[in-house]
């Protein structure tokens, strides 16, 4: 679009023409000593300049080069980062009221073909052409557009909301094309800004094919507006942030504690980079501190230096803090940019497989988890390691991007992957110590904290693991009453008492979810002190009873695991128990916390001598805890249970953290409302499409499978095709705090495309090549 000639620049010329920057030998030992090392080689610049300066309303003045394009920004950026410069980066015009877009683009692509590794974004204005505009994206040098408030129709542009300068059409092409969109936002508080975000989740969820990149890390030059908003974004997968003309480490840190390494990427901001100053934050707002406002007469202490060096030292102690290895600093210079731009020309080694077979080298059954292990979802192809989480997203070891739509850690994660407030608990613990020759005061509050949730109980023991849980409170159990024999129904882990059953019985656990549980190296001993009754079978729990004469020591089970518990099961349960004397453990390793702040037991009434607690209770930190009647567990004392590990700080300091924040929310609610708009989805879209999928257990703890003699291969196909969309996906899906409504949208929409290619290949029976690898292995069968 071409503006009037008489609009006035916006911005000095003399600030854009290379002539005019400097670079000392100080500027250069610094960034030699400091910023060297710390740079990748390689690095690719994220946010920089190309232009010409009679485009920026200046015709009538001389430059000695008015060409500002790869060979001035070369020339200028080597004089200070010398062999780290960046050869090549994503570039757009400088966007100034009053310039022509046409021209200014036109530039910008004659530069870009003179130097086909970089890529460009088009300098677009709210009244342009929509059809020209994508004619510019259409350009394979083009990777999307770039906006700028000066484009705003009004006086003050710094208060200009975002939709003022940034057109719906352009969200439109760019969610078409899967394009970029830079926006700086304004408005005095920026990223604090309620309308600013808004406006960038409202967007971001109406057009997830578009990626939007936050200009100067969210306009960060006050980083207290950065720590007070970044986290309200937490939950889009679509939004990026770029490093450029920041010079504060908060910011990076925010972004890097919110969203990881992945979301971050350098952009030097030329020509800004080559001036001599910086941006401070001041009270509310932030003020440009420039080298002739500070004379060197009046303070010989320090001078400003290029801003550009700023920002890579804000960077570099940004990353310092966070622990940052050379990978993951790699990915802020150079490989989330490759990974943006679609620039990675090799096709990615399989990271993941590799992985699989080495652990399978030095790893009996090739996990630690055997939920874990990819045999249970699609052998050969399955993403089994992970580089990051957050959230509901999830980042495997070769850069593919998933949105979990499984079990969230098996269970373990009710908040969402890398919960804020829980990291933040558990960072404190870190840093002061976590392990000591003293005792941790976190054990007691968190112990404290459950009694007060769980008004029958009065003590508790912690461990740091739900089977370790599960084995301490059958263990006082069996101290208690001085009996061996314990009835149970269910899944209660992997400890000897439990695999007992399959002594005498080598089916005896196979209708206890999971069938196939082998027995070998349990005691012989053991045999016939663990007998399983089925839920909601009250019958065959008396006649247990019966059986076992009077030793009955305890009954386990789980509240509720698929369905709600039969009227008068539990309360049947309960009246066995308190007439043999017989200690009744309700196993809430799964279901504590998902349905009822505390225990489920709560909401169905009926209190047991001790509860059991695991997974949620720490979201991902290992923490365990067994909940007591106080004559129950007075028995703990009379026996020996202890050791070292269940003594360190950071899992009572994680689940102080989630109870804490699971106090402010209403958890339950939201995961059943998640996993209720799943399930109806998913099961009119199956009915549409002629599949046989049934699902069972709740809405806060939904299993899939399909009613056809081929299950596992159906299966393994629905996982492979959702894995090709971006998603992680199989026999079980638990919401978490982090799902929301889009993500079900989004996998709703992709399911149905799924759903169709599983109804041909039932038609065709072509269903093995479809998959193209190995059926998934049915839930824990034999290793052996």
């Amino acid at each position: 679009m071409k503006i009037e000639p008489n609009a006035k620049p916006s911005t000095p010329p003399w600030t854009c023409d290379p002539s005019h920057f400097r670079v000392t030998e100080e500027d250069q030992r610094l960034f030699e000593k400091e910023l060297r090392d710390f740079i990748p080689i390689d690095p690719l610049d994220f946010h920089a300049h190309w232009y010409h300066l009679t485009h920026l309303g200046s015709s009538n003045l001389e430059f000695l080069e008015p060409r500002v394009g790869d060979s001035a920004y070369h020339s200028c950026m080597t004089q200070w980062m010398g062999d780290r410069a960046p050869r090549r980066g994503l570039f757009f015009p400088f966007p100034v009221r009053g310039i022509d877009t046409d021209k200014a683009n036109s530039f910008l692509i004659e530069e870009l073909r003179a130097n086909p590794g970089s890529r460009g974004l088009a300098l677009i204005h709210p009244l342009d052409d929509p059809a020209r505009a994508e004619e510019w994206a259409s350009d394979p040098l083009i990777s999307g557009f770039k906006v700028y408030h000066v484009f705003a129709d009004r006086e003050d542009t710094m208060n200009a909301e975002c939709g003022e300068f940034l057109p719906e059409w352009a969200w439109e092409i760019a969610d078409k094309h899967g394009l970029c969109l830079m926006l700086h936002i304004v408005r005095p508080r920026a990223l604090a800004d309620q309308l600013n975000l808004d406006y960038i989740r409202d967007r971001c969820h109406r057009y997830p094919g578009a990626k939007l990149i936050l200009a100067h890390a969210g306009r960060s030059f006050c980083s207290r507006h950065t720590l007070e908003g970044i986290g309200s974004l937490r939950s889009l997968d679509n939004v990026f942030f770029d490093t450029s003309a920041i010079c504060e480490p908060q910011p990076f840190q925010a972004i890097l504690e919110t969203f990881g390494p992945s979301r971050l990427l350098y952009g030097s901001d030329f020509p800004v980079c080559q001036l001599r100053g910086r941006a401070l934050s001041i009270g509310d707002g932030f003020h440009w501190l420039y080298q002739h406002q500070l004379p060197e007469e009046t303070w010989p202490q320090g001078m400003p230096t290029l801003v550009g060096i700023e920002s890579l030292l804000a960077l570099k102690e940004a990353c310092r803090f966070a622990c940052l290895k050379d990978s993951d600093i790699e990915r802020i210079f150079r490989t989330n940019a490759l990974d943006l731009l679609n620039l990675e020309t090799e096709k990615p080694k399989p990271v993941c497989q590799e992985m699989v077979a080495r652990a399978d080298s030095v790893i009996p059954g090739g996990v630690q988890l055997l939920s874990k292990s990819s045999n249970l979802y699609a052998p050969g192809q399955w993403p089994a390691y992970y580089r990051e989480a957050n959230g509901c997203d999830v980042i495997d070891l070769e850069g593919r991007r998933f949105i979990d739509m499984t079990t969230g850690g098996i269970g373990a994660c009710l908040l969402g992957y890398a919960d804020p407030d829980v990291n933040a608990a558990v960072m404190r613990r870190v840093s002061l110590g976590s392990a000591s020759t003293l005792n941790t005061p976190e054990e007691i509050e968190l112990c404290e904290t459950l009694v007060r949730m769980h008004p029958w109980s009065k003590s508790v023991r912690l461990s740091r693991s739900g089977g370790e849980a599960l084995a301490i409170a059958i263990r006082i159990a069996r101290a208690s009453t001085g009996r061996d024999t314990v009835a149970f129904c269910g899944y209660h882990g992997w400890s000897d008492w439990y695999l007992a059953a399959n002594l005498s019985d080598d089916a005896a656990l196979d209708d206890h979810l999971l069938p196939g549980l082998p027995s070998r190296g349990v005691p012989r001993g053991l045999e016939g002190t663990a007998l399983p009754f089925h839920y909601n079978q009250i019958g065959e729990l008396l006649e247990l009873e019966k059986r076992t004469q009077g030793n009955l020591g305890a009954v386990i089970l789980e509240p509720t695991r698929s369905v709600d518990p039969a009227p008068g099961f539990l309360e049947g349960v309960r009246e066995i128990c308190d007439r043999t004397g017989a200690i009744l453990i309700f196993d809430e390793v799964t279901t504590g916390f998902r349905f009822h702040r505390g225990g489920i037991h709560l909401k169905y009434g009926i209190d047991p001598d001790i509860a059991v607690f695991a997974k949620a209770l720490g979201n991902g930190f290992p923490i365990g805890a067994v909940v007591g009647r106080e004559g129950v567990m007075k028995a703990a004392e009379k026996t020996f249970i202890s050791s070292t590990s269940w003594s360190e700080g950071t899992g009572p300091a994680a689940a102080l953290a989630t109870l804490e924040k699971i106090s402010r929310i209403d958890l339950p609610a939201h995961v059943e409302s998640v996993g209720r708009q799943f399930r109806e989805g998913l099961t009119a879209i199956a009915k549409e499409k002629g599949i046989p999928l049934h699902l069972t257990g709740h809405p806060a703890l939904t299993y899939l499978k399909f009613d056809h003699p081929q299950s596992e291969a159906l299966m393994t196909l629905y996982t492979v095709h959702l894995l090709k969309q971006g998603f992680l996906a199989g026999s079980a899906f638990y919401p978490t705090w982090a799902h929301h409504k889009i993500h079900i949208e989004r996998f709703l929409t992709l399911a149905e495309s799924v759903f169709d290619q599983m109804a041909e290949g039932l038609e065709r029976g072509d269903w093995k090549e479809r998959i193209g690898g190995p059926v998934k292995r049915a839930p824990f069968a034999r290793l052996t």
